[in-house]
C-alpha cells in the first residue's frame, strides 16, 4: 500500500506570525517523530527567496490511513488547529492542502542527518489524459537519480489525489550546486523534459526551501517504491 502525502501551503501573516507558525507545527513534528512511527516525514519549510517572507510549505507523509487518522486525532494535532482558528489574524490568505500518493520515490538514511538540504517544490500541471505517461517518464528521472546520485537524499514524484492533470514533485539535496550542477543537466532530467515537456504541460511552478522545523525522514534504511 502506497503511503500518504499531505503537501500544505500556508500563507502567514509574515514576520513573528510566521514564526508562531513554524513554532507550533515544530512542537507537533516533535511530538510526531517521539510518539507516531506511523508519520514518516512532518517538515515545515519556508522558501529561499528572501523576499516571501510569509509562505510556508508543510509536507508530511503517513504510511497508511491509520496514521493519519490517528495524527489528526492527536491532542497536539486538535489544540495547533484549535489555536490557528482562534487567531486568524496568524494567516494572510486561505491554505492551500494537497492530498497526494507516491508514484515513484526513494529516501536515503542521510536525509534525516542533513542539517540544511537544498529542498525543491514542484507542481505541474500535464494536458488532460496525459498524466499516466508523464509519470512513467518521471519513473525513469527516479530510477536514474538513484541509482546514480548519492547527494539526491530523497526523491518523490506524487500525483495529486484531488486533480487528475496534477504531478507533485518534492526532492532533498544535499546544497544547491549539487542540484544545479549534476541533477538538473543530467541526462535523464534533460531527456524526461525534452519528451515531457513543452507538449504535455500546462503549467509549472516551484519553490526552492530551506528546512524550518520537523524532520524530512525517520527511517534507517534506503525505501523505495519505484
Amino acid at each position: 500500500m502506497s503511503s500518504i502525502v499531505v503537501i500544505a501551503i500556508l500563507h502567514t501573516a509574515g514576520g513573528e506570525s510566521r514564526q508562531t507558525v513554524i513554532d507550533a507545527l515544530g512542537k507537533v513534528a516533535s511530538y510526531s517523530k517521539e510518539n507516531e512511527p506511523g508519520i514518516l516525514r512532518h517538515a515545515t519549510t519556508v522558501p529561499r527567496d528572501v523576499s516571501d517572507d510569509k509562505t510556508l510549505y508543510v509536507i508530511e507523509e503517513y504510511a497508511d490511513q491509520a496514521a493519519f487518522d490517528s495524527h489528526m486525532a492527536a491532542k497536539p494535532t486538535t489544540e495547533m488547529i484549535a489555536n490557528f482558528g482562534a487567531n486568524p489574524s496568524l494567516f494572510s490568505a486561505e491554505s492551500e492542502i494537497i492530498m497526494a500518493e507516491p508514484s515513484s520515490s526513494f529516501k536515503r538514511p542521510e536525509c534525516a542527518k542533513a542539517t540544511d538540504p537544498f529542498i525543491a517544490y514542484a507542481s505541474i500541471d500535464y494536458k488532460e489524459g496525459t498524466r499516466d505517461e508523464a509519470l512513467q517518464g518521471w519513473k525513469g528521472v527516479a530510477s536514474a537519480t538513484q541509482d546514480n546520485e548519492s547527494d539526491t537524499l530523497s526523491y518523490a514524484i506524487m500525483k495529486n489525489k484531488g486533480n487528475s492533470v496534477n504531478v507533485c514533485t518534492f526532492e532533498v539535496y544535499t546544497d544547491e550546486d549539487f542540484f544545479r550542477k549534476v541533477h538538473a543537466p543530467s541526462k535523464a532530467v534533460q531527456e524526461n523534459r525534452a519528451k515531457y515537456g513543452t507538449e504535455y504541460r500546462t503549467s509549472f511552478t516551484g519553490a526552492l526551501l530551506k528546512l524550518a522545523a520537523g524532520y524530512l525522514h525517520r527511517e534507517e534504511k534506503v525505501t523505495s517504491i519505484l
